[in-house]
């Protein structure tokens, strides 16, 4: 059984470039939904009565926000996380010999 031979670091660099644009446009969809929740259950708890069709008062603020939290956490912690099993694949691969 032979071991999967390690990417080169070029491999690795688009790889990362892939994976950090998506998972960054992602995280800001996903972040400004978030976002709009949170100001929704807020504006709730301040019995705030937004506009007919929107979601929440001020809900352009809390979706802004979440949007650039999501669009930076994301990526942060999906590259974290390939960095890290990239780090483990090379230790392995050279204590095998």
């Amino acid at each position: 059984m032979s071991a999967a031979p390690v990417p080169h670091s070029e491999d690795r660099l688009g790889r990362n470039i892939g994976v950090g644009c998506f998972t960054f446009f992602i995280g800001a969809v996903s972040g400004a939904m978030s976002g709009v929740g949170i100001g929704k259950l807020l504006g709730f708890f301040n019995r705030c009565t937004p506009q007919p069709g929107l979601p929440a008062c001020e809900w352009w603020v809390f979706a802004g926000y979440g949007a650039a939290i999501g669009a930076l956490t994301l990526p942060v912690l999906a590259l974290w996380r390939l960095r890290r099993r990239d780090q483990a694949e090379d230790t392995a691969s050279m204590t095998r010999g």
